[in-house]
């Protein structure tokens, strides 16, 4: 934080990733940096196929059954007995617009030569390689073990579309478009704003009492821009669209119980641990403006409001959820241990984060099922699933969209479900799409 202050930081985020969709940001090292990494020398034959990698184009038959077998060992078995679609989620590839892809991501690491020791994995185009390599041989699909979570949400093993970045996304699935929940998190706890309303404040309205969630939710860029105006001077060094970036991350963050006062904490080990808001503004200044706002401290007022409930109503409607080991903490030991105690951990208390988490994506999973039972005939079924999105080959028509949504509304009874549209461009030669349109 001090070396960015002074314009001295080591390393920029070249993809940004987000904790709570476990997608990891990328980063590069800045000219100030200078980087040995002392591995073994690479032979000709590996600088000129890209060492260990250069199985991985996808145009070997036999290496490519290999890879496919090390990575689904049991699909083809499951497939012939009618049984893959139980433990797999299989998507379609574009392996053009892939290949374009790694030609791309390819040109933009560093020349190796015999006697260089500054390379590192690009653990990116690794993923893309392995995808190619599948899809070759299964002719254009590429199958996704399940993994479903405890909280609700259905992860998948190994590579796959949620855990890749968005450039590589959409290398693999082409021209198609994404929807997504808008601010999923807060709409689903304002769903429950109504009921807050009527047991905390029979005489006032849900417009009223969550004015900045509503806001946020009805305009969100407006909303933004008066924060903004608060947070950034106008010696800022950060592009508008960076500024807006960090305060999306920040009320996202906000929204999965970020703490607004806390500096740092120290975990049982001893460890300091910073919360998510200062790692987010790494100016000391920006991040007190963002505290001070009163936007902001309404918003979290709001949202802690929200929290409580949904929290309290855990405890009173479904008390055996308060029992689940994965919604508690574990107990710190005070004493040391004997030799011979091998007894499990002892439960702590229930975390009222873990709890509300716990509501937030098992009510994400509810929407997003009606979201896919209601898709007309001819989108069936997406192209991909990413928890709060889906990505279908072709655009919905407005009425499809609208209808979609009165189904999100009318079988939860929660009003504030929006869809929000992208759309995903393939990659049609080794040039970013994003920066040629």
């Amino acid at each position: 934080m001090l070396l960015r202050n002074h314009g001295l930081s080591l390393v920029t985020v070249y993809e940004k990733g987000y904790s709570f969709n476990e997608i990891m940001s990328e980063v590069q090292f800045t000219d100030l940096v200078s980087l040995k990494c002392y591995a073994p020398e690479l032979t000709e034959d590996q600088i000129a196929n890209d060492g260990l990698d250069k199985n991985l184009w996808g145009r070997n038959a036999k290496t490519n059954a290999e890879i496919f077998n090390e990575n689904f060992p049991d699909y083809e078995a499951l497939a012939a007995e009618g049984k893959a679609h139980e433990l797999f989620d299989t998507t379609d590839i574009d392996v053009e617009s892939l290949v374009n892809y790694i030609t791309w991501r390819e040109g933009k690491r560093p020349i190796k030569t015999n006697d260089s020791k500054n390379y590192l994995p690009d653990h990116q185009l690794s993923a893309a390689r392995k995808i190619l390599a599948v899809a070759q041989h299964t002719g254009g699909k590429y199958p996704q073990r399940k993994k479903p979570s405890n909280f609700g949400r259905m992860y998948y093993s190994g590579t796959s579309v949620q855990n890749v970045n968005k450039k590589l996304r959409a290398a693999m699935l082409g021209n198609s478009w994404e929807y997504d929940i808008r601010s999923c998190a807060i709409a689903f706890k304002m769903g429950s704003a109504a009921e807050w309303v009527q047991k905390n404040q029979p005489t006032s309205t849900v417009d009223r009492e969550f004015f900045y969630s509503v806001w946020y939710l009805d305009d969100k860029a407006d909303f933004f821009g008066s924060v903004q105006t608060a947070v950034f001077g106008d010696d800022c060094d950060l592009t508008e669209q960076k500024q807006l970036d960090l305060l999306k991350e920040a009320f996202t963050s906000l929204s999965f119980g970020a703490r607004k006062n806390a500096k740092s904490w120290y975990s049982e080990n001893g460890k300091e641990e910073k919360p998510a808001l200062v790692g987010i503004f790494s100016d000391e200044d920006e991040l007190e403006r963002f505290i001070a706002d009163p936007y902001v401290s309404g918003f979290i007022k709001e949202q802690q409001n929200l929290d409580k409930y949904l929290f309290d109503s855990v405890k009173a409607d479904s008390p055996e959820l308060m029992a689940l080991p994965y919604l508690r903490t574990k107990s710190r030991v005070t004493g040391k241990l004997k030799a011979t105690d091998v007894s499990e951990p002892k439960l702590g208390r229930v975390t009222k984060s873990k709890v509300v988490s716990y509501r937030f994506q098992h009510g994400e999973t509810t929407v997003m099922n009606i979201v896919r039972a209601s898709l007309p005939i001819t989108h069936q079924p997406p192209l991909a699933n990413i928890h709060d999105a889906i990505v279908l080959r072709n655009r919905l028509s407005p009425d499809e969209k609208a209808e979609i949504e009165r189904c999100m509304r009318d079988q939860t009874g929660n009003p504030y479900w929006r869809l929000g549209e992208n759309e995903v461009k393939r990659w049609v030669s080794d040039n970013d799409p994003s920066e040629v349109l």
